[in-house]
């Protein structure tokens, strides 16, 4: 079965992503995408495919790894008294790979990032100081968040009892999505550079020589939501970024960020963020 290509939105004034997911049930979900993933999961018993490798994932299961490598994790028992936790962390391999150039304090995570296209697991002690540090942390500032991220990876190397899961580098998996990468960064691409105007699905399908169907089918499988909806916050986001670090007028932005009615954008930017593009920019700059 050939794995989905995700596509893990990256917050605009963010290096890397991380999120929780609580769920009364984990099913499978066969994909790749293009970071690096460190996940640690709580609460619940399940199975993980990771690419030729099949494993049972048990309470403060962590795991590391590479871009490329197809996996699921799926629970097969749980209570609805207690939800599955999984603790997402992605970066990309460049924004890792230059954090390690630059900084000679970080050079022993190099052999952890390596390693990691074999599937890295580590110590359910490591896990454990791993969860502590993300403790609070949606109440940090971007860099105490960042600070935590080092924190963590520190962790990593002082892992002395780490394993790999994969007898090899599973390459088959990666170079099957290669293609499948190129065609998600394609649409990407497009619209980072014509989100100020209109875009349609025709447009974009146009683009890309397909159906408008297909390209549906794309944001569905590749993204988890409509191409109106992805098209929407970006535009939002790159809104609240010029809220914040610009003058120009609210109208002006919104049309820079190709809105042409003033009324729209304060609808969906108040239904996106909770408040108006006025309070968020006197409440954040």
């Amino acid at each position: 079965m050939k794995a989905t290509v995700q596509k893990i939105p990256q917050r605009h004034g963010w290096s890397w992503r991380y999120k929780i997911f609580e769920e009364v049930v984990k099913s499978e979900d066969w994909h790749t995408h293009q970071e690096f993933e460190l996940v640690l999961h709580r609460n619940f018993q399940g199975k993980s495919r990771i690419a030729h490798f099949e494993g049972l994932i048990e309470h403060n299961d962590l795991l590391l790894l590479s871009p490329g490598t197809a996996h699921s994790f799926e629970s097969i028992n749980s209570h609805e008294q207690t939800l599955c936790e999984a603790h997402v962390i992605w970066f990309s391999k460049e924004w890792i790979t230059k954090l390690i150039y630059s900084s000679v304090e970080l050079r022993p995570l190099a052999s952890i990032i390596r390693d990691a296209n074999k599937g890295l697991k580590f110590s359910t002690q490591t896990a454990e100081k791993v969860y502590q540090h993300l403790n609070n942390f949606d109440d940090l500032t971007p860099i105490g968040q960042l600070a935590v991220l080092i924190k963590i990876l520190g962790e990593l190397c002082a892992d002395q009892s780490r394993t790999s899961l994969l007898s090899y580098a599973s390459s088959a998996e990666k170079k099957k999505s290669d293609n499948d990468f190129g065609k998600i960064d394609q649409v990407c691409n497009y619209i980072d550079n014509h989100y100020s105007s209109e875009i349609t699905l025709k447009k974009l399908a146009d683009y890309m020589y397909v159906s408008e169907n297909t390209v549906h089918r794309w944001f569905i499988q590749h993204f988890n939501e409509s191409y109106i909806s992805y098209l929407t916050k970006l535009r939002l986001n790159h809104a609240s970024q010029l809220l914040l670090t610009t003058l120009q007028p609210i109208s002006i932005i919104a049309e820079n960020v190709g809105y042409t009615n003033r009324s729209n954008f304060n609808r969906s930017f108040k239904k996106y963020k909770g408040m108006s593009p006025s309070l968020y920019r006197k409440q954040f700059k």
